[in-house]
Formats: structure tokens, sequence, C-alpha cells
């Protein structure tokens, strides 16, 4: 996201964070905030949604296996 965010900024001439601030604004003024999850379900299944994430990019390790490797847990 934040190599888009560079090369995005560089196509309009602009600095990143000139560039997140416009996208943020942009975002609230066409309503495009994502709402809270109404449920414990819903909630579950946006986590299960990006949990592959980690993953496909940090070496096939689970989210929870890089909590515990932060936190230093045995």
């Amino acid at each position: 996201m934040k190599q888009k965010l560079r090369e995005q900024a560089e196509r309009n001439r602009s600095s990143m964070e000139a560039e997140a601030r416009d996208l943020l604004a942009r975002a609230l003024e066409q309503g495009g905030v994502i709402p809270p999850p109404r449920n414990a379900a819903e909630m579950r299944k946006r986590l299960e949604a990006v949990r592959g994430i980690w993953k496909d990019r940090y070496g096939s390790k689970s989210t929870e296996e890089w909590m515990k490797e932060i936190r230093g847990d045995d």
C-alpha cells in the first residue's frame, strides 16, 4: 500500500503525506468510510479476509505466530 501511495503521489506531483490527506478527505466526502462491524461474526469475517496477507508476505507465519514472536512468548 505504501508503494502504491508513493507512486500515486509521484504521478500527482505531491508528497505522500499530501496524497494521503487528499485520499482520506475524498473518501470522507463520498461516504467511503468503512462502518464498524455490526457484530462479532462480522468482525471475525473481516479478520479472516486479511489474515492470509501475513502468511503470503512474511514467511508463511500466521498473525498469531507473529504476535507470539513479537511478544517473546514461548
